[in-house]
């Protein structure tokens, strides 16, 4: 356990177990003094968790206690070399995020916790196995990730994507460098191919429900979730935000776009939310979602 900030916080570098052995590199961040509740805060993909400090730490100012972490594969929790990792993507909601929850729970007492998942770090939230200590979800940017449902010209780059880019980059370095194409941080072969065959279809990881889980939708998930999306975003949008929800048909839902040229004159996309040039803009708006 290592101190890394204590700017009117405690700032925690942590290391934390899955159940297959695997090791996670997590921050655990909480105010000096009391702490008005617990934050699981869950990355997007290819997204290390240093991505997420500013807005950790503005969510500490806040009086959260908060944890973050890199899934397999990604940041601190990536082999030295990619070429070696067997992870596969949806290993990040069976078992990453299980671990991060059994930590909060088992080593920490924390109940009533909220899960801010931002894009797949609310996508297999139906994984998590003790859902009964979240008290709501907020989905920031969670989609289906079909690229038939993106607008003109976005589907044809992420057509090219998935279709020729993908395959030939696997082929040429053993992995996905997708720093090389600005798609976030490199990923494992197992991850982006099945992160491909995910959004190569209109019902994205339906098939892989059904094969793991037996079922379409992850109907067993009963908590509530506020899915709020970004009206720049062009992955997440007036269509693939509703099909997402749509996974989770008995839990209670609010689906709210955040109508970005309100606040900014400044791009936000599916990413830019989080970053700190919108700390006055847009950060006490999920502030306020959160604590509705």
């Amino acid at each position: 356990m290592q101190k890394i900030n204590a700017w009117r916080c405690l700032m925690l570098k942590i290391m934390i177990t899955a159940e297959d052995g695997y090791q996670l590199s997590a921050v655990y961040a909480r105010p000096v003094g009391e702490s008005t509740g617990a934050i699981v805060l869950s990355s997007a993909t290819g997204v290390k968790k240093e991505f997420y400090i500013n807005f950790t730490r503005y969510l500490v100012q806040n009086g959260y206690t908060v944890l973050l972490y890199d899934y397999r594969g990604i940041g601190e929790s990536a082999p030295n070399n990619l070429k070696t990792s067997a992870s596969y993507m949806h290993e990040w909601g069976t078992k990453d995020m299980n671990a991060m929850l059994n930590y909060m729970v088992e080593e920490r007492k924390h109940t009533g916790i909220i899960w801010v998942g931002h894009s797949v770090g609310a996508q297999l939230i139906g994984f998590l196995d003790q859902k009964q200590h979240i008290k709501k979800v907020i989905a920031i940017n969670a989609a289906v990730g079909y690229w038939g449902y993106f607008p003109f010209p976005r589907n044809i780059a992420v057509c090219a994507l998935w279709y020729v880019i993908g395959p030939l980059l696997i082929k040429m370095h053993g992995y996905g460098t997708m720093r090389k194409i600005g798609w976030g941080e490199d990923l494992p072969k197992n991850i982006i191919l099945e992160w491909r065959q995910w959004c190569m279809s209109k019902n994205y990881f339906m098939k892989f429900l059904e094969q793991k889980i037996q079922a379409d939708r992850f109907y067993h998930f009963t908590t509530p979730i506020t899915a709020v999306y970004t009206s720049d975003d062009f992955i997440a949008n007036d269509k693939t935000v509703p099909l997402m929800m749509k996974f989770f048909p008995n839990a209670p839902q609010e689906i709210m776009k955040l109508p970005v040229e309100q606040h900014t004159r400044h791009k936000v996309g599916h990413m830019g939310i989080f970053r700190k040039k919108f700390e006055r803009d847009l950060w006490p708006l999920l502030v306020g979602v959160i604590e509705r």
